[in-house]
């Protein structure tokens, strides 16, 4: 009976994919056009993040059976060495000169115990922005701030400075509880009218008490 056993070769089929290198010479539309005349253009593979450009050389996977290749990957890059990254979900990550730029509808950065950024200048801009934090620790040389309206809450509110200097065009100041002040010396000096209205006036002093004006009124 093992004379009758016959080992069975596999079937080759009269077309093969062939994976080899091969340049790119330019790209229209997406389309990429290469040298080699068997396979005159591709296009970029899934897997292939990076982004060809005319000049590269790349590693091309083709059926004969089908017009287009597919660019697996970039093998060499002459020249400057730019780059642009295509992410599934269509975001893009550029880099250039040095610089990485990304370009995404939303960007989420998540770290489980610590995220932190070390720069010599950063610069933020967005229209709106929303800040979450339970516990803020700031230092700051010097600290410049410009807003058209500003508004906060605070259940308490602690600050200490060595000089405190404010100018304003009007000031409103409303304090429902008691309202203390405790300076060593002050001094109120008011250009125009000065009224003080309240229940009840207490004034005090341990030592000389003056009052001036060409016109005193009691009662």
């Amino acid at each position: 009976m093992a004379a009758n056993v016959h080992s069975l070769r596999p079937v080759r089929h009269a077309t093969e994919t062939r994976t080899f290198s091969t340049r790119v010479s330019d790209v229209r539309d997406g389309v990429f056009l290469l040298e080699d005349p068997a396979c005159p253009q591709a296009r970029q593979a899934y897997s292939c993040l990076i982004e060809p450009r005319a000049g590269d050389t790349v590693l091309l996977s083709h059926d004969p059976a089908q017009d287009n290749g597919h660019i697996l990957a970039i093998l060499e890059r002459p020249g400057p060495q730019d780059s642009s990254l295509n992410l599934p979900g269509g975001g893009h990550i550029h880099s250039r000169d040095g610089e990485v730029c990304w370009q995404t509808k939303s960007l989420q950065l998540a770290g489980r115990e610590t995220l932190s950024l070390q720069t010599g200048h950063l610069d933020v801009a967005a229209v709106s922005a929303n800040t979450t934090v339970k516990h803020w620790q700031g230092w700051f040389d010097t600290l410049e701030a410009r807003a058209v309206r500003i508004e906060y809450a605070a259940k308490t509110l602690s600050s200490k400075v060595g000089r405190l200097l404010s100018r304003a065009l009007e000031s409103f100041r409303s304090v429902d509880g008691l309202d203390e002040t405790r300076a060593g010396r002050s001094r109120t000096t008011v250009r125009d009218d000065h009224r003080l209205k309240a229940g009840h006036i207490t004034a005090q002093a341990k030592g000389f008490v003056k009052i001036d004006g060409q016109k005193i009124d009691l009662g």
